[in-house]
C-alpha cells in the first residue's frame, strides 16, 4: 500500500480505527476523518505509534451535518489529488431521538446518508485515481436478516427505537453498496461491504448506564483489529470484485430479505431527496 491514499471515516474508534491501523501498518498514507479533534489527535498518535507509520493525517468534520460534509470534501480535494480507498466506517447508536440541523434524524444522517453524500463528492477523485475501492461497513447476517427499511417512518418520527434505527441504517448501507456497484460498472472503481465481526467500539458511550456496564464486561473479548476491511482495501484478490458482501475476508452469496430492486430504487430516490442530489448529479 506504499503511496496509496486511504480515507477512513470514523477513524478515531471502533471499526474505523481498526481499519486505519491495519492500512497504516501496510504503509498507506492514511487520512482519518473524525468529528472530535481531540479524540482524533489521540487516535492519530496511537496509530502512528502502533504502526510505525508517520503518514497519518487527521481531518475533522461532523458527518451528521451535510454542510460539514461538503466543506470537508472541498478541503480534501484542495489538499489531495488522489484517493485509492474510501472506507465508510463512521456511525452512532443513539437511544434518544435527535434531529440534525438539516432536519434529519441523526442516526440515519450519520450512519447512512453521510456515506451516500460523501461518496458522491469524492467519486470523481476515485475514478481519476482508479483502480480504486469503496468499502462500506454493514453488519452480520443475523442483523441484516431482521432489518428493514421503514419507508412509512424512515426517520423514526413516531415511536423512536435506537436499535431499530441503527439496524435500518445497517441494511441501508448494504443496499447502497449493491446499487452503487451497478452504477460504477465500466469504471475502475469497486464497491463492497462486509461484516466487521466483534470489534471494540466507542458506540457504548451513548448507552444508558446499564448498557455501558454490560459492554465493559464483554469488551475484553472484543478485537482491536478488523482484518476483513484491510483485506478489502489492500488485497489484489479483490481487484475486480464489486457488489459483494464479505465475511472473514471471503465473498458470501447473501441477500437479506429486506433487499429487493424496488426497495433499492426507492431508497436511492429518498437519499437523493434528503441530500439535495438529483438524478443528473450522481454516478
Amino acid at each position: 500500500m506504499d503511496g496509496k491514499v486511504c480515507l477512513v471515516t470514523g477513524g478515531n474508534s471502533g471499526v474505523g480505527k481498526a481499519a486505519a491501523l491495519g492500512l497504516a501498518r501496510l504503509g498507506a498514507y492514511v487520512i482519518i476523518l473524525c468529528r472530535d479533534r481531540k479524540r482524533g489527535e489521540n487516535a492519530r498518535e496511537y496509530i502512528k505509534r502502533k504502526s510505525g507509520n508517520n503518514d497519518i493525517e487527521l481531518m475533522v468534520a461532523d458527518l451528521s451535518v451535510q454542510d460539514s460534509i461538503r466543506g470537508f470534501a472541498r478541503k480534501f480535494k484542495e489538499k489531495h489529488d488522489k484517493l485509492h480507498v474510501l472506507s465508510n466506517m463512521a456511525g452512532v447508536l443513539l437511544f434518544q431521538h435527535q434531529v440534525t440541523p438539516d432536519g434529519i434524524e441523526r442516526t440515519f444522517a450519520t450512519d447512512y446518508l453521510s456515506h451516500f453524500l460523501l461518496t458522491h463528492y469524492l467519486l470523481e477523485h476515485l475514478k481519476a485515481t482508479g483502480p480504486s475501492r469503496i468499502i462500506t461497513v454493514s453488519g452480520s447476517r443475523r442483523i441484516l436478516n431482521k432489518a428493514k427499511i421503514n419507508f412509512d417512518n424512515i426517520q423514526f418520527e413516531k415511536n423512536y427505537n435506537g436499535i431499530q434505527a441503527a439496524t435500518q441504517s445497517t441494511l441501508a448501507r448494504f443496499i447502497f453498496t449493491c446499487e452503487l456497484s451497478k452504477r460504477l460498472e465500466g469504471t475502475r472503481v469497486t464497491a463492497n461491504t462486509f461484516d466487521p465481526k466483534r470489534v471494540r467500539s466507542n458506540l457504548p458511550r451513548d448507552f444508558p448506564w446499564y448498557g455501558r456496564f454490560v459492554y465493559s464486561m464483554i469488551k475484553p473479548f472484543l478485537k482491536a483489529e478488523c482484518p476483513t476491511c484491510v483485506y478489502l482495501a489492500s488485497s489484489p484478490d479483490v481487484d475486480r470484485i464489486s457488489g459483494k458482501y464479505f465475511i472473514d475476508s471471503r465473498a458470501v452469496d447473501f441477500r437479506p430479505p429486506g433487499y429487493t430492486m424496488a426497495v433499492s430504487e426507492r431508497l436511492w430516490r429518498i437519499s437523493e431527496e434528503l441530500t439535495g442530489l438529483g438524478r443528473n448529479d450522481i454516478f
